[in-house]
Formats: C-alpha cells, structure tokens, sequence
C-alpha cells in the first residue's frame, strides 16, 4: 500500500465482533480493562514517506477535492513540529483553504524554529487582513500574540450571525476581558425571546457564557439564561440545551442564585439532573442545599445511562456525606456489578467507558 493510500486509515480498525460479545455484561477478564482504548485515541504515526506523499499533493491544492484537504491538514496538525518540512506546501495552500491550512499551520509551527515561525505569522497575517477569515487571525493570535485582527474577525461573525457563531462566541469568551470590545456585538448576536429551537438556544446560552467572561454583566446574563431555561420548556427536543444552560449557570457561582428554581426543575430529568447538581452546588447556599435528594437524582441519571459522566462529576462534588446506605449500596453495584450500565454508544467505545465508569464509582466509594 503507498503512504498516499493509507491515508484512509486514519484510525486503526478495532475488533468490533470481538467487542460486540461482551457489550452485554462485565466478564471477570476485563476488571483491569485498561487496555481498552477508543479510536479517537489513535494518530496515524509519522513517516518520512507519507510526509513526501502529504507535500506533493498540497503543492497542488487546486487538485484537491472532498474531504482531502481536511484530512492532510489534520495529518499534519497532529504530527506537529515533526511536519515543519511541509510549512512550505501550508503557506501555499492558504488562499485556497484558510480554514484548515491556517489551522494546521499553527499547530505545526507552535513549536519550530524562529525562522519558520516568522515565515508562518507573516503569512497568517497577510490572509487574516486580506481575507478576515477567523481561523487566520485566530492562529495568528496562537503563534504571534496580535489579537486586533483576531478581534476584527470576530466582530465581523458576530454581526452577520454566520454559521460560526457559537464558534465565535466560545473565541469571544476565552479572551476574557480582552474582548470587552466585542460586548456590544455579542448582546446584538441574540435570537431574544423568538427562537425556541435547540440551535436558537444554544447560540444564547453560548453568547451567555461570552458575555459572562468578557463583561461580568451580571442582571444581563442571567436574563438571558433564564429566557433560555423558559424558551426550553416549549421544544421537547430541548433536554441537553438546558444542560448547557445549566453548566453555563454554574460559571456564575453566587451570582446565579436566581435560576436556582430553574435547576431544580431540571432534577426530574435524568439527563439534566447531573448538570443541574453541579449548577445548584456552584451558586446555592450550602447550607439550603438537600445533598441527599441531589445525590439520589445523579444516581438515578447514571443508573439510567442518562450521563454517566456527568453523575459522577455530581457525586464527587456532593461528596459521600451526601450519600445514603441505599446510595452507597447501589453506587457499590455500579462499581462491581455484573450488568453493564453504559448501553449505548459508538460500538468499540462501549466497554472502555463502561470500565471508566467503574472505576470512578470505585474512586467514590473509598473517598474520606
């Protein structure tokens, strides 16, 4: 097979039969499963040959089609430094796809000499002026610390309510007070009261977060999470935009005690109880908090494989005073139980998890 061929095999295939057969029950054989591995924790290795391969094809990136120039830049991003040879091949390849060329540049010369980190930011610079694609600008920031052009690319999404605008949200957010000039575009960004649909709610809720890091508006915030918690109540679809929500509420800490009776309307559901534990024990009194009746409504939510994940962050947060004899009897079956409780899911990635699970169940119940 050429390198340029193994290119499909992004991921090395799993025995999914083999798997398959013990999705139902925990076998004895797999209690130390820490050979278990997903597929997203595999890179296809680096080789000199497929490098080449990689180059040859971004030197013409007008012959690229589909899913080809994705898949090279990200081959590239993940070898990093290891793939500065093709920086060259990167730099060209720009003004035809920025997005993921500007991307992989970043990732790629993050760690490289300061010659071609040099090369690299100039021309990042050159296409975040000429063509303000955000995913320049933003490896520009990366690699070179400018962030006008960075900030430019971000009021531009945010006004014309692009695609990216979570995404833009979410860059807005992680610069913290440094994007206080954004604060007017990001309140114009919001759907209001109009838009139940789970796209509307989460864009509110992630231009929510973005305001609460950049400007700490307070009364504004909450306002909006609290329309957003009241719009999910029309969309049945909407169950995991209110857990969002609720992880937004929590960031808030004390300043989010107003959507508590929110949070707590959220306990009945088993896939937003986690969630709303986490929120209710980021901004409640400790003292006004029920910690048995939260820690039964984690438990439930991962006896009922709702979120597992999540149940375990609540319980570990509530602590094990919060939990019953009940509590730590069905915790202890969660721990060394026979059947199985992550059910559902990507087929190879069943078990790993489930074992995941285990093992925090584990944590749990030896905690002082």
């Amino acid at each position: 097979m050429s390198p340029l061929a193994a290119l499909v095999l992004i991921a090395p295939a799993q025995s999914a039969p083999l798997l398959a057969a013990g999705l139902g029950r925990r076998p004895r054989a797999l209690d130390a499963a820490a050979g278990f591995r997903s597929t997203e924790d595999s890179a296809f290795p680096y080789s000199g040959d497929l490098l080449a391969a990689v180059r040859d094809r971004l030197a013409r990136p007008e012959a690229l089609s589909g899913n080809e120039p994705w898949q090279l830049t990200n081959l590239l991003a993940g070898w990093g430094a290891e793939a500065a040879p093709a920086l060259p091949e990167l730099r060209g390849a720009l003004p035809h796809f920025p997005g993921q060329a500007a991307r992989a540049i970043a990732s790629v010369a993050a760690d490289c000499a300061p010659a071609d980190r040099a090369r690299a930011v100039t021309s990042l610079r050159a296409v975040a002026a000429e063509l303000r694609v955000l995913p320049a600008a933003k490896a520009l920031h990366d690699l070179d610390g400018d962030i006008t052009p960075l900030l430019h690319c971000l009021e531009q999404d945010l006004r014309r309510g692009t695609s990216q605008l979570r995404e833009a949200a979410r860059m807005a957010g992680a610069l913290g007070p440094r994007a206080a000039a954004l604060a007017p575009a990001l309140r114009e960004a919001l759907t209001g009261t109009d838009g139940d649909t789970t796209p509307a709610l989460d864009t509110d809720t992630a231009l929510a977060e973005a305001l609460w890091r950049v400007t700490e508006d307070t009364d504004g915030v909450v306002a909006v999470l609290d329309s957003v918690f009241s719009r999910a109540e029309q969309n049945p679809w909407s169950r995991w935009s209110v857990v969002r929500a609720a992880r937004t509420t929590a960031l808030l800490g004390s300043a989010g005690r107003p959507l508590a009776a929110r949070l707590e309307a959220a306990l009945n559901d088993p896939a937003q109880a986690p969630a709303a534990v986490l929120a209710l024990t980021a901004v409640s009194e400790p003292a006004s908090l029920d910690r048995t009746a939260l820690a039964e409504a984690a438990l439930r939510s991962a006896e009922q494989d709702a979120d597992p994940e999540g149940a375990c962050d609540a319980l570990k947060a509530l602590g094990t005073d919060a939990l019953s004899d009940d509590h730590e009897r069905r915790l202890a079956a969660l721990a060394d139980g026979d059947a199985r409780v992550v059910r559902s899911g990507v087929e190879d990635r069943i078990i790993y998890q489930d074992e995941a699970l285990r093992n925090r169940a584990r944590v749990l119940l030896t905690a002082p």
